[in-house]
């Protein structure tokens, strides 16, 4: 808009117009050219950290190689099936994959883990976190941007694996059953992505290096339509890593009351309150069982 004011203001000959505009234009898309290389190209100052031994590779995590669009059922297929769970490709696909939006929800990914009797746990939002679920066993499913901020494309891959020496991330991912990543490369595409990540475990199991707050939610969300069996699992699993809190103590009365375990539940109610003797949903719940 600016070249065409000033040409309207200072009138010139075709060929002078031309020449001046036509270089501005090709310069100008060269500019834009260079800045989306730039970005997309731009790495983190990343490492793979000292405290971590300088190699894992977990071999045997599943491969699903995707179809078109479908990063993100592969990549649940993979986590799944490194969780003992056996669905099929087609059958994941079915349940996450939204053909409107030709991908898949990171909701629906952790919705649908928990339907096949899973429990999807966010993984803190550093690599030295990531690496370390790897390191214990534990493959990692990461949302990547591949682009640039302000022009995404969204990816989903699995993290198996790291080479301090060769300062390579290595994933499943699209249909490269190894890919090795540039550690900076890598950390900008998480970074970029907001850095979500999950590990996907079987109930009474927990992550690496858990963290308090973020195992709570998981078990939380796990509670809306867990089986009891499997609700009592985890929040048992929870009690005895962290044995001073009441949360553990009421998820696991919950979960024996839904078995018709009541006396059970009523210990661990009790247990809850010499705890916490204000911890009102433990009041309420067994002074509610005890009126039963």
């Amino acid at each position: 808009m600016t070249d065409r004011i000033a040409a309207a203001a200072e009138p010139r000959s075709d060929r002078a117009e031309a020449s001046r505009t036509r270089p501005g234009r090709a310069l100008r898309g060269l500019a834009v050219l260079f800045v989306l290389w730039t970005s997309g190209c731009a790495t983190f100052d990343a490492s793979i950290p000292e405290s971590l031994p300088p190699r894992a590779v977990l071999e045997d995590t599943p491969f699903f190689p995707q179809l078109a669009h479908h990063c993100g059922p592969a990549a649940l297929a993979t986590v799944l099936g490194a969780a003992g769970v056996e669905p099929g490709y087609d059958a994941v696909v079915e349940r996450v994959y939204v053909p409107g939006l030709q991908g898949t929800l990171q909701v629906e990914m952790m919705a649908a883990a928990r339907g096949y009797d899973r429990i999807p746990f966010r993984v803190p939002g550093t690599l030295e976190d990531v690496l370390a679920q790897v390191e214990a066993g534990t493959p990692v499913l990461v949302l990547q941007n591949l682009r640039i901020r302000t022009w995404p494309a969204w990816h989903y891959a699995v993290v198996i694996g790291y080479d301090r020496e060769r300062r390579r991330i290595l994933m499943r991912s699209g249909t490269v059953p190894e890919l090795a990543t540039p550690v900076g490369r890598w950390m900008r595409q998480w970074d970029w992505a907001s850095r979500w990540g999950i590990v996907v475990l079987r109930p009474g199991e927990l992550p690496a290096r858990p963290k308090r707050a973020n195992v709570y939610r998981a078990l939380a969300d796990f509670d809306e339509r867990g089986r009891p069996e499997f609700r009592l699992a985890a929040w048992s699993a929870a009690a005895g890593r962290w044995p001073g809190d009441v949360l553990p103590r009421v998820g696991m009365a919950n979960a024996l009351l839904a078995l018709k375990r009541s006396e059970e539940a009523e210990e661990r109610y009790r247990e809850a309150l010499v705890i916490d003797a204000g911890h009102w949903p433990a009041r309420l719940n067994l002074a509610n069982l005890l009126l039963e």
